[in-house]
C-alpha cells in the first residue's frame, strides 16, 4: 500500500514545473521594451530646426550695412563758387541786380567810356540806363563775354569790361555814415569775396544796385 500512495505525488510536482515555464515566458515580455527606446530617435529630428534661426539673422545684417551707405552719399555735396555770366544780351539793370545779391556790400556802376575822363577830373558820372542791353551800348569793335566770380580782382573786372565791352566799370560801396565810394588804390588789388567781407566787417551799408 505504500507505493501507491508514492507515484501520484511525483506528477503534481512536473506540472509546477511547467508553470515555471510559463513564468519564463512572461520574462521574455521585456523585448518590447527595447522598441520604446527607439521612439527617441524622433526628438533628434525635432531639434534641426534650429538652423533657421541662424539664416533669419543674416539679412537683418544685410538690411543695416546697406542703410548706412545712402548717409555717406548726403554727406558728399559740396558748394561750388557762383559765377555771373555776363554776355552781350544781358540788360545793364539785370545784371547789377546780380551782381549786389552775390556781393551784397558792394555794387557795380558801369558807365560810357568817356567817363574815366571825367572822373579823373573829380567830375560825377551817371550810369547808363539799366534797361539796355550790354550789347547795345557796348564798343563797336569788342566783342565777347566775360565771368564774375568771387576769386577774381576787383581791378581785374574793371580792365574787362573795358577789354571785353568797351565801357568804364566802378565797384562802389558804402560807408556806414552814407558817404559812397569807388574802389581805388589796395582795394583794387582784393578780391570781391574778400572787399565785400571787409566792408561788412567795416559796417558797411548793404549796397542797393541802382
Amino acid at each position: 500500500m505504500a507505493t501507491i500512495t508514492k507515484k501520484p505525488a511525483a506528477k503534481p510536482a512536473a506540472k509546477k514545473s511547467a508553470t515555471a515555464k510559463a513564468a519564463a515566458k512572461k520574462t521574455t515580455t521585456t523585448k518590447p521594451i527595447a522598441k520604446k527606446a527607439t521612439m527617441a530617435k524622433p526628438a533628434a529630428k525635432k531639434a534641426a530646426p534650429v538652423k533657421k534661426t541662424s539664416t533669419a539673422a543674416k539679412p537683418a545684417v544685410k538690411k543695416t550695412a546697406t542703410a548706412a551707405k545712402p548717409a555717406a552719399k548726403k554727406a558728399a555735396p559740396v558748394k561750388t563758387a557762383v559765377e555771373l555770366s555776363v554776355t552781350g544780351n544781358k540788360k545793364i539793370g539785370t545784371l547789377m541786380k546780380e551782381f549786389n545779391k552775390q556781393f551784397p556790400y558792394l555794387r557795380l556802376k558801369i558807365c560810357y567810356s568817356y567817363a574815366r575822363q571825367a572822373v579823373a577830373k573829380g567830375e560825377s558820372i551817371s550810369g547808363i540806363d539799366p534797361d539796355k542791353t550790354l550789347a547795345s551800348v557796348r564798343r563797336a569793335d569788342s566783342g565777347g563775354d566775360i565771368s564774375i566770380s568771387g576769386n577774381k580782382k576787383i581791378k581785374s573786372l574793371e580792365k574787362e569790361f573795358d577789354t571785353v565791352f568797351g565801357l568804364y566799370a566802378q565797384v562802389c560801396y558804402t560807408e556806414k555814415d552814407g558817404h559812397r565810394y569807388y574802389t581805388s588804390g589796395s582795394a583794387d588789388e582784393m578780391t570781391l569775396a574778400a572787399f565785400n567781407k571787409k566792408c561788412e566787417a567795416d559796417g558797411c551799408k548793404k549796397g542797393e544796385w541802382k
